[in-house]
């Protein structure tokens, strides 16, 4: 006896249209339409996992500012004198671009004296104490940007060096380093 497909249902098992064995379309349609969100769930996970992973194995660098153009004559006197000569001659910043901190010893009037010093770069002392004075320091990684140690030597208790985060440096043996994210030198115009 054969089954007659009746207008508006699903074919019967065995006929023309829907061979013997296999799912009904509806069926079929629900299971693609599972398959799909499921995949699409496991992408936004495998996104969400990675994003954690990612910033829990790369440790977050402070960021050192750079100074503004029109701030630069007011960070010029704290670079050394060769940086002093060339920092004016480049007033653009185009060849030779400044960053700044701000460093003080909260709590502790009498502060230290410290020196701090990049890759390149090494600044002239300075009697830091619990008053915030900025001082400026050259771009070690001007053309590039990215991570370079920032050093401070000498003997301040307390010391704090505003970066981004604030990092506490306190010199321990006469030293203390931090690695701080350089931007890259901005177009010159």
């Amino acid at each position: 006896m054969k089954l007659q497909d009746r207008e508006g249902s699903e074919p019967a098992p065995g006929s023309l249209n829907n061979p013997a064995g296999s799912l009904p379309s509806r069926f079929t349609h629900d299971i693609s339409s599972m398959l799909a969100v499921l995949l699409a769930g496991a992408a936004v996970l495998g996104a969400v996992v990675g994003w954690v992973l990612t910033s829990l194995s790369e440790p977050q660098s402070p960021v050192i500012e750079m100074v503004a153009q029109e701030q630069v004559s007011e960070a010029i006197p704290t670079l050394t004198l060769e940086s002093q000569r060339i920092a004016r001659t480049d007033s653009r910043q185009c060849r030779y671009p400044i960053a700044f901190i701000t460093v003080a010893t909260p709590g502790n009037p009498a502060g230290g004296t410290v020196t701090f010093r990049t890759s390149k770069y090494r600044s002239p002392p300075f009697q830091v104490t619990d008053k915030p004075q900025r001082i400026a320091l050259p771009n070690p990684l001007p053309e590039t940007g990215g991570l370079d140690p920032l050093s401070v030597d000498g003997d301040a208790k307390g010391l704090l060096v505003s970066l981004y985060p604030t990092a506490s440096m306190e010199p321990i043996n006469g030293t203390a380093t931090v690695t701080v994210r350089w931007h890259a030198r901005p177009p010159c115009k």
